[in-house]
């Protein structure tokens, strides 16, 4: 019997029935002996505290029942705290409804302004496709670029939303792709850095 399985035995909380190894190691180490006593007198302490049960007054759980059988009723509104403000203000001022009725304003102030750029970006936008082509041209990735142009061709004459849609659906792939070329220059950096 050691200290640490001594400390385990009295971890369960059953002194009564603790081994005579175990005793028989209390008795021959102080610190031992002083965990024992301070579990015994918790123990002691948690009897006396607990063995009295308080008196419960008369009528006591009907008084609750019924109280809880009103606010079931009413709904169980004793759980919710009131708000100070009222509705009206808590819905004006949630983050969401401010976005939706400020772009709802810039659109009915400036809203033909607003969507000839659009449109203009969305066409410089469906340009990117020639630029990547030709950019694979230059550096020697031919297959690739033909392979992208074809691919990409029919969505150039799609209409707008087909394009957006696209352009969406594209747009995650070529952002994990852009990630990875990152992360493997930053290892060649960091390989040629080392040398």
């Amino acid at each position: 019997m050691n200290c640490l399985e001594f400390e385990r035995l009295l971890d369960e909380g059953e002194l009564e029935r603790l081994p005579e190894a175990a005793l028989a190691h209390a008795r021959s180490c102080e610190a031992c002996a002083r965990s024992l006593a301070r579990a015994r007198s918790l123990e002691r302490a948690l009897e006396a505290h607990f063995s009295s049960v308080p008196e419960v007054p008369a009528g006591f759980a009907d008084r609750v029942m019924v109280r809880v059988e009103r606010g079931e009723a009413r709904g169980v509104r004793w759980l919710a705290l009131p708000s100070a403000l009222p509705w009206w203000t808590r819905v004006a001022f949630e983050p969401g409804v401010v976005l939706a009725l400020a772009t709802l304003a810039l659109f009915v102030w400036r809203g033909n302004r607003w969507l000839a750029g659009a449109h203009a970006a969305w066409n410089a936008l469906s340009a990117a496709p020639e630029w990547v082509h030709s950019g694979l041209l230059a550096v020697g990735f031919g297959p690739l670029a033909d392979l992208l142009s074809r691919a990409l061709a029919s969505v150039g004459a799609a209409p707008v939303p087909v394009q957006f849609g696209v352009a969406l659906g594209v747009a995650p792939l070529l952002a994990a792709i852009a990630w990875l070329a990152w992360r493997a220059g930053e290892r060649l950096v960091a390989t040629a850095g080392a040398r």
